[in-house]
């Protein structure tokens, strides 16, 4: 959601991890995003963590040393976030325009969200319509991010030296991506299908919902590669976990025998089952609201989608065909597009999709 917004042709868009930080320099139209440079770098140690910045000295030296190396002049910034303490909603309104939902909006939102709104920046999107009990709803997304946390990272984008622009929910972006793109792997095309993106990220896993191009559910859960590698830390040393990631031939396959590495392959396989019970869940939930919502594709993203094999992994363990996400038309000059997906997303607008 835009909560601040400012035009520029060349963009510096922000994807901040708990584990890993990317950056791409670009420029976007409404015919194909150009992606002028790219990189990553760890995040520091406990600097930052579901969306909250514990050390902003510390990640903001982190981060002017990057951009310094990488030689990204100063310019207007795009930033965006995830995190479990944002919240989202669908909720029902009567079929009326969007100025007359902003005023509706506070007398219903404490029937949905039980909380001090003054804490919170809160914003919203009619994502389709809805039939509840014979009458027509419209269907409204409300996300509402804690005002800490939007000042928290407004203010890290100025002591960068960059002018701070939009500060974007990751959902969003992955909406606007797919919407935007023709396609996606070559082959698949996601105005055809219900799709479930899913950022298998290191702190948290990002599931979003889109019908036919458009968002219908976002939710954020607390487990991802980070609960992997506290799994396996009896097995294997911290310095050895990413390089025994690459090493699994196919996690959707534990063998018999009592070897290390059928250990670590079944601490995998089990740690990104306990991820599915809890997206299994949130899929249960965006079903059984309309009689006829299903999903039709998975498509997989973020640190843990490179491990081999998880693809097969979700696609048995949910009866839905999966693919991990590796190209998409319309992103031009970028070599590894699951990586830095939520960057390019940030630099579509709304009104360009």
């Amino acid at each position: 959601m835009k909560l601040f917004s400012l035009l520029n042709k060349n963009i510096i868009s922000i994807d901040l991890g708990s584990y890993e930080t990317k950056i791409v320099q670009g420029s976007r139209s409404k015919e194909e995003i150009q992606i002028n440079k790219s990189f990553s770098f760890n995040t520091p140690p406990s600097s930052y963590e579901n969306g909250n910045i514990k050390n902003e000295l510390v990640l903001l030296n982190s981060l002017k040393e990057e951009l310094r190396k990488n030689k990204v002049p100063p310019g207007t910034c795009y930033l965006n976030i995830k995190s479990s303490a944002i919240i989202t909603r669908e909720i029902p309104f009567p079929v009326l325009e969007d100025k007359e939902i902003e005023g509706l909006l506070k007398y219903q939102l404490p029937e949905y969200l039980p909380m001090d709104y003054g804490k919170y920046v809160i914003q919203h999107k009619p994502i389709g319509r809805i039939t509840n009990q014979e009458t027509e709803k419209l269907n409204v997304l409300v996300v509402a991010i804690p005002k800490d946390m939007v000042d928290m990272h407004y203010n890290l984008v100025k002591e960068l030296g960059l002018k701070p622009a939009v500060l974007d929910y990751q959902s969003n972006g992955i909406w606007k991506l797919l919407k935007f793109t023709d396609n996606i792997n070559g082959s698949i095309a996601p105005s055809e299908k219900t799709i479930a993106a899913i950022d298998l990220g290191y702190g948290s896993t990002n599931i979003t919902i889109i019908d036919k191009g458009t968002i219908q559910t976002s939710r954020v859960i607390d487990l991802g590669g980070q609960s992997l590698d506290n799994n396996a830390a009896s097995l294997i040393a911290g310095d050895e976990l990413t390089l025994k990631k690459s090493e699994i031939e196919d996690v959707s396959t534990v063998e018999e025998g009592f070897s290390d590495y059928n250990r670590y392959v079944n601490i995998v396989k089990t740690s990104i089952e306990g991820i599915m019970d809890r997206i299994d869940r949130i899929f249960k939930y965006y079903i059984s609201k309309e009689a006829d919502n299903e999903i039709g594709r998975l498509l997989l993203y973020g640190g843990l989608s490179n491990i081999k094999g998880v693809d097969k992994l979700f696609s048995n363990y949910f009866g839905i065909s999966a693919a991990v996400l590796n190209t998409a038309s319309k992103i031009r000059s970028i070599d590894d597009i699951n990586k830095y997906i939520n960057c390019a997303g940030a630099l579509i607008r709304d009104d360009e999709v």
